[in-house]
């Protein structure tokens, strides 16, 4: 994996048009040819990135680019399609390239079919008057554990309502 921290502005062209002026970011080109641009604030998703198959080529700037003193252009293109990032690097602050190795991947602890034995189990947590209610079918839990999300609903019964 390299990692690179520089002054860039970058231009995607493709399905769509996008540009991001410049600014300091961190581009991130990793084992798979996948290119990512990052900045500091605002989420943790790359503003702008290259997927996989796609090829890095490094060229020296233009006369019009080396004026507005491009230091070096990468050109990221699509192997598959018309899709290209075009990465104008001003100033690189940090360059360096890391040996990741094999990863284990991913290991879950539980399944959604746990949490929602752990919920039935201690319905009583939530207070009387609670029941469970059948949803859906399942549904993937991504951000927080929500329990529409388990297929299941915690309902407070009308009763408790006059």
């Amino acid at each position: 994996m390299r990692l690179v921290v520089a002054d860039c502005a970058a231009r995607y062209t493709g399905r769509l048009q996008a540009h991001l002026p410049l600014a300091t970011r961190l581009i991130v080109v990793k084992a798979d040819g996948s290119v990512l641009l990052h900045s500091d604030g605002g989420s943790y998703k790359p503003l702008n990135w290259m997927s996989p198959p796609c090829k890095l080529r490094e060229t020296a700037p233009s006369p019009e680019q080396a004026g507005r003193e491009v230091t070096a252009v990468w050109t990221v293109q699509h192997e598959k399609s018309d899709s290209r990032l075009e990465i104008e690097l001003f100033a690189v602050h940090h360059d360096s390239t890391h040996e990741l190795g094999v990863d284990p991947g991913l290991i879950k602890d539980g399944v959604e079919a746990d949490l929602q034995e752990l919920l039935a189990a201690q319905l009583d947590l939530l207070g009387a008057g609670h029941h469970l209610v059948r949803r859906g079918g399942m549904a993937a839990v991504h951000s927080g554990i929500r329990m529409a999300a388990l297929g299941l609903q915690a309902a407070q019964s009308m009763e408790s309502f006059s």
